[in-house]
């Protein structure tokens, strides 16, 4: 299975660290870590991306803001390949503004690490020590079902 290149942006330290490490070390992916919007646009203007993995309520430059630019700024010139919004803002107006703005997929927050690896369409994992009952039955771009427990990102 090829490596999977992942930008991830997330304010909150200890949820990044989350995900990073579930990208990392469950899926083989390999992961930028940003803490702010700014800094994932400035990386966006030199580097590519498969998949760029984002929070959208960020202080300064927040997810809706980075993914705007990345439609209209021609110094972006390394569009990722797919995008997918983590967020608890699920609303039918929200929903409606991130279609335009080309996300791919939204994860409602609180999401799981499997929940998280289907968006990314790697499939049903390999088996990584959860003991879950309820699988999501679709992870289509715009909603999910089924909760897994444990290592849930809030």
């Amino acid at each position: 299975m090829p490596q999977i290149n992942v930008v991830l942006i997330e304010d909150k330290k200890s949820l990044l660290d989350v995900i990073e490490e579930g990208l990392v070390e469950l899926y083989g992916c390999k992961v930028t870590a940003l803490s702010d919007g700014g800094s994932g646009l400035a990386y966006l203007r030199e580097n590519s991306a498969d998949v760029i993995l984002i929070d959208l309520l960020m202080p300064g430059i927040n997810g809706f803001d980075v993914l705007e630019r990345i439609q209209s700024d021609d110094k972006v010139l390394n569009r990722p390949k797919r995008v997918i919004v983590m967020s608890a803002l699920t609303d039918r107006d929200t929903m409606g503004t991130l279609r335009n703005l080309g996300v791919d997929s939204v994860l409602p927050k609180p999401f799981s690490l499997k929940e998280l690896r289907l968006a990314l369409g790697l499939g049903e994992p390999g088996g990584y020590g959860l003991n879950a009952q309820s699988t999501p039955a679709s992870m289509s771009a715009w909603g999910t079902t089924g909760m897994i427990p444990e290592l849930v990102a809030y």
